[in-house]
């Protein structure tokens, strides 16, 4: 059988886990608000632009990046025209 030291130290285990607990539980509720509150936040936000929804993506300024041709190296080949073609460049590439 446990001893009342055993059991005071079980009780008190127990109430530090418990004290874990609600703090977890505070901090849960506090993300949540503040997830809520972004949420709120970024649905005002897409309505003041003018109801564009987070799928589509905002219009890049002129002069960015992304306007620039592709280079030699942005070119991908054209994939092969049937199965047959395809099947002999991979096995030109293994040999």
């Amino acid at each position: 059988m446990a001893t009342p030291d055993e059991l005071d130290r079980l009780r008190d285990e127990l109430d530090e886990w418990r004290r874990r607990a609600e703090v977890a539980e505070a901090v849960a509720v506090e993300r949540l608000a503040r997830a809520e509150t972004a949420e709120r936040a970024l649905r005002t936000a897409e309505a003041a632009v003018g109801g564009r929804s987070a799928a589509q993506p905002a219009p890049r300024p002129p002069g960015d990046v992304h306007d620039l041709p592709p280079g030699p190296a942005a070119e991908t080949p054209k994939r092969p025209a049937s199965l047959v073609e395809r099947w002999r460049r991979y096995t030109d590439t293994i040999n």
